[in-house]
């Protein structure tokens, strides 16, 4: 526990204590002589805004049966719990809601408020827990077991203690609070939760210390606040699931290329395998006639050519072969290598495009990490920029690959990448390409820097784009 958490525990405890030496009975409903009476207007708004609430809960309690995701049925449970909170106090402060429940139960009341806190708290933690934040779930379970503990005092007080002098809000802020400081982050679920927490505590501190005074405004705020607080945090939990569907769909597609290449690879250890025989069949044969042509020079030269090209042809099935190798070991490799590889397999495709591919190698390093998958990253970004020079017809077509430790830059010149999508460009299944899934850059992106701890950026300058790979040593 860091030094900002134990002060504010300190200044809970503080909090606590003062409340219940200086206002100890204002914190008992049962000691309030004041009924709030609503007009017929706030009356039919607080009544929707419980219906909005029953709704939020049963929608995510269906939910969490549909497809058993525990933060829908903690988030359904403290709705309920707000539900009943809300009924509780409209039964004893409000009119004509006392009337038409006609029962007071003060216990019951306190026994919400506290299952309110531990089912959001349980809540906040299920739905931050694709945060990787340890620190924010030791804080939530520390402060779960004090709920816990309250509700075996409530059974020797007949009330609640804990909770009664440091209300939910408060507990509520402590841990969005930590949330802030400890997800670096943050996407639109995070911002749904937090502002729909927020607008909650922000009225509640407001009548809590009566700059909104509830005695004389008869209109049902804490209603209104927490049917938004509803439809703002299932927004977040269905924003949430359609982020998790769509990782789940970027993995499969993930997986399924995988398999592809690794498919490929063992076709073209097949076709490896069976050109072995004739290329080495030929190169005997090369030498048997070398060996009957001493005066020729002609026919050496030829020879000469024609045991280059064997050669060549050997060196590009051994490429092919290793670059889809499916195999996920990890070895130091020299980036100017796994430039020259990639390179090595595109250039046909290159030269038929009249496209001029530049390696410039200012500082070469090596890098722990599996080849392979470096190599295919390379590979998809100059594909990209090869179809893009070829579809906007750009004059002397180029693309410029740079080498300067930690770096690696894959420069085009087909115009740049539009401000609209600059920012989308990484994003699954988006592409400005047709016939596209709109993966490969998801997936260098997920490589670069899920698989091998570094950075892939894109930039736009004078026209040209700039994908830029940063691998920086541990």
């Amino acid at each position: 526990m860091d030094k900002i958490v134990k002060l504010k525990f300190l200044a809970i405890i503080i909090y606590a204590i003062s409340a219940s030496i200086l206002f100890y009975d204002d914190h008992f409903i049962q000691n309030s002589t004041v009924m709030h009476q609503y007009g017929h207007v706030p009356f039919m708004i607080a009544v929707l805004c419980l219906g909005v609430i029953l709704s939020a809960a049963v929608y995510n309690l269906a939910f969490y049966f549909y497809i058993r995701n525990r933060q829908y049925l903690y988030y359904a449970l403290a709705q309920l719990f707000i539900l009943s909170t809300l009924v509780g106090v409209e039964s004893m402060l409000i009119s004509p809601f006392d009337e038409i429940y006609g029962f007071k139960n003060y216990y019951i009341l306190d026994i919400s408020q506290t299952f309110m806190l531990i089912f959001s708290m349980l809540f906040i933690q299920a739905f931050f827990q694709t945060y990787n934040t340890d620190k924010l779930n030791n804080l939530i379970n520390i402060i779960i077991k004090i709920a816990l503990f309250d509700l075996v005092l409530s059974l020797f007080f007949g009330h609640t203690i804990i909770t009664k002098f440091v209300p939910t809000f408060i507990w509520v802020w402590f841990v969005l609070s930590e949330a802030h400081r400890h997800i670096k982050k943050k996407d639109a679920p995070f911002y749904f939760v937090s502002v729909g927490w927020h607008i909650v505590i922000v009225i509640i501190l407001l009548e809590y210390l009566y700059i909104i005074d509830p005695h004389k405004v008869g209109f049902p705020f804490l209603h209104v606040v927490f049917a938004l607080e509803s439809m703002l945090l299932s927004f977040a939990l269905s924003y949430k699931f359609k982020l998790v569907e769509d990782e789940q769909k970027a993995q499969q597609t993930m997986l399924l290329q995988q398999s592809r290449l690794a498919s490929m690879g063992e076709m073209i250890s097949i076709i490896a395998h069976q050109w072995r025989q004739p290329l080495n069949f030929l190169s005997y044969s090369f030498m048997h006639i070398k060996q009957n042509c001493k005066n020729d020079d002609d026919a050496l030269m030829t020879i000469k050519e024609a045991n280059e090209q064997l050669q060549y042809m050997s060196q590009t099935i051994e490429s092919f072969r290793n670059f889809y190798n499916p195999s996920k070991e990890r070895a130091d490799f020299s980036i100017k290598e796994s430039c020259e590889n990639a390179i090595q397999i595109v250039t046909p495709t290159l030269n038929a495009t009249n496209i001029k591919l530049n390696l410039d190698v200012w500082q070469d390093f090596s890098y722990y990490a599996n080849a392979n998958e470096f190599e295919q990253v390379l590979l998809n970004i100059v594909n990209n920029a090869r179809d893009v020079l070829v579809e906007r017809l750009t004059p002397n077509p180029t693309i410029d690959i740079k080498v300067n430790e930690p770096t690696i830059t894959i420069t085009d010149n087909a115009g740049g990448i539009s401000k609209e999508n600059i920012e989308k460009i990484f994003d699954p299944y988006f592409s400005t390409k047709r016939n596209s899934d709109g993966i490969g850059l998801y997936i260098g992106k997920t490589i670069i820097e899920r698989e091998m701890s570094g950075k892939l950026e894109v930039s736009v300058k004078d026209g040209k784009t700039i994908f830029t790979i940063t691998l920086q040593k541990k």
